[in-house]
């Protein structure tokens, strides 16, 4: 797995999921507590028929609650093979968010909860850091800042 971002001239491999890096203005990252991984940023599959803003948008909410106001594209994953299923590439679109609100949890959500997580937080919190996610994360981080409406 590979990150480009969203100012490159790369061409990408067909979205099938979804990952959203949601912010507020301290900087501090929103991360759900998935049943069987803990805490990540939420993340998904496309249904089909669904833009990767709408899967974006949908699993934010069904992962944390979080409404979002604003959704700025970061880049992409690019995963080669897409799966153990789908041996071709694919790639899963990075977002950058707000949140407008958050609501509680459904009962039906597989997060067990959420927590908000500085950069020097999230080594310790997420279930699977590494030197990649710590780009990433940096990457949305100097994005945040740069944003004027943010």
């Amino acid at each position: 797995m590979r990150f480009v971002p969203a100012d490159s001239d790369e061409p990408l491999p067909p979205p099938r999921y979804v990952v959203v890096l949601i912010s507020d203005e301290a900087g501090r990252y929103l991360l759900a507590n998935i049943q069987a991984r803990g805490y990540c940023a939420p993340s998904g599959h496309i249904e089909p028929g669904e833009s990767p803003e709408a899967a974006a948008r949908r699993e934010a909410y069904e992962e944390t609650g979080a409404v979002l106001a604003q959704l700025h594209i970061l880049g992409a994953y690019v995963l080669s093979p897409c799966s153990p299923d789908e041996p071709e590439p694919c790639s899963a679109p990075v977002y950058l968010a707000r949140a407008e609100r958050i609501d509680p949890l459904g009962a039906e959500s597989e997060s067990r909860g959420i927590q908000w997580a500085t950069l020097e937080e999230l080594p310790a919190l997420y279930y699977d850091w590494s030197p990649l996610l710590e780009a990433v994360f940096a990457y949305a981080e100097q994005r945040r800042r740069a944003l004027r409406e943010w």
